[in-house]
């Protein structure tokens, strides 16, 4: 990168600057990038530990009827954000506290860079880009960890959620709906469009464009739109209770998951960073779907 590339926005509004790195600085860089990943997993499992332990709390609170304040904090938590919608303001409220926590630790520690051009420290552009997609691809594993399972009797993982989390495949249905349509695709977004922008102030834009690391990102944009898309139609067919509704639920699941797994695909090939993620989050389907043999294979026995 050129020293004399700078951002043309007012400092005071954004502090993120274009900045020359060394290759010890480089080096650092990637390695506070892995140790955000690292960071970001963890808190998906705090995630899971605060969802059981206010579960486990709020079926206290009901059982032997604490405090009638709390029982009205708890009707109104459970009650729907808006008309017609199936996820509860505490699942809004979730969804947004994860997201402003992904933005917070996305920016850890990305300030304070020394330029050697011109020896004054600034605040490392690249690297808030990057660390936006590091952690929302991190967090990605939990997403299907949260999704419903193809037989949830045979899962392990739904087995040790349900039995040792108390939290049943119901009650973490809508923060995986929530999620996939409000977490993840904000800060892809927000990756994608600060990338574009640093190409465009730099003029980049049309060399980039037929970079294959490029080209794999708008692609992946795409897609997960469609996947964004697509979620409400595989919800109003799961809603379906006819019986020519299991037809529509299948093909809506296979359209679904088919999307989510080229998805994954072309992050694979976008980025190596984010590869074992990729990686864990199809292990983890894959599990899924082993399990779901084994069940069919025992029935059939």
């Amino acid at each position: 990168m050129s020293p004399s590339l700078s951002s043309p926005w007012p400092q005071s509004l954004w502090p993120y600057r274009y900045t020359s790195l060394t290759s010890q600085q480089l080096r650092e860089r990637r390695a506070l990038l892995s140790l955000r990943g690292n960071y970001a997993q963890l808190s998906a499992l705090i995630l899971l530990l605060l969802l059981s332990v206010y579960r486990l709390a709020t079926t206290k609170i009901g059982t032997i009827g604490i405090e009638r304040r709390s029982t009205l904090l708890s009707a109104w938590l459970d009650s729907p954000f808006m008309h017609g919608a199936t996820e509860m303001r505490r699942h809004y409220l979730v969804a947004v506290g994860w997201l402003v926590w992904l933005l917070a630790l996305s920016a850890w520690k990305t300030g304070d860079v020394m330029c050697e051009h011109d020896l004054t420290s600034k605040q490392d552009y690249l690297h808030l880009t990057k660390s936006i997609a590091q952690t929302a691809m991190a967090t990605i594993p939990l997403h299907l960890l949260l999704s419903p399972k193809l037989s949830p009797t045979f899962n392990p993982f739904t087995q040790v959620l349900s039995r040792l989390l108390h939290l049943p495949q119901t009650y973490l249905t809508p923060y995986h709906r929530l999620f996939g349509r409000l977490v993840i695709p904000t800060l892809l977004s927000l990756h994608a469009f600060l990338y574009i922008m640093f190409f465009v102030q730099n003029g980049l834009l049309e060399k980039r464009l037929k970079d294959a690391d490029v080209q794999f990102g708008i692609v992946g944009i795409l897609v997960m739109g469609v996947v964004v898309g697509m979620s409400r139609w595989v919800k109003g067919r799961g809603s379906s209770k006819r019986a020519s509704g299991s037809v529509s639920r299948g093909t809506a699941y296979l359209l679904h998951v088919s999307l989510v797994m080229g998805l994954l695909a072309v992050v694979y090939c976008h980025v190596e960073y984010a590869r074992k993620f990729v990686v864990q989050a199809v292990g983890i389907y894959g599990v899924d779907v082993g399990s779901w043999v084994i069940k069919r294979l025992l029935r059939g026995m």
